[in-house]
């Protein structure tokens, strides 16, 4: 990251993934909504985030990278672009609309954090000097 680490720090890094996230998950659940009634249509969600969570709750030690091609558990951007999508069974309308609610719901959390760490920048530049 470089120089930019300077003024965009860790915490906006996360957020951005977090919103790439919530728009990878908006298209798979608008997905399996406007195949609501395909028959054979299987339901899919995203895999990442539950595998996200399961390696932070883990309290094993760290897994060694013994080869380029494996994803560091840290490097959320690389993680980020191995999504998987698994296949959950037929569309259940109530289930994705939880989803879809609860993920607009983050999306528009993370969009009002971002705006409030802007503004504390903006008046730390502006008024921070005197």
């Amino acid at each position: 990251m470089g120089d930019s680490n300077v003024v965009f720090d860790r915490t906006i890094q996360l957020m951005q993934d977090r919103l790439n996230l919530t728009s990878v998950n908006q298209k798979v659940i608008s997905g399996n909504l406007a195949n609501l009634n395909t028959p054979g249509y299987a339901a899919k969600e995203t895999s990442f985030e539950e595998v996200l969570r399961e390696s932070l709750e883990q309290t094993r030690p760290r897994l060694t990278l013994s080869d380029p091609k494996h994803v560091d558990p840290g490097d959320a951007r690389a993680a980020m672009g191995s999504i998987d999508l698994v296949e959950t069974g037929p569309v259940d309308l109530d289930s994705e609309m939880m989803k879809l609610s609860r993920n607009s719901m983050e999306y528009q959390f993370i969009v009002t954090m971002l705006n409030k760490k802007f503004t504390m920048m903006k008046h730390a530049i502006g008024e921070g000097g005197l």
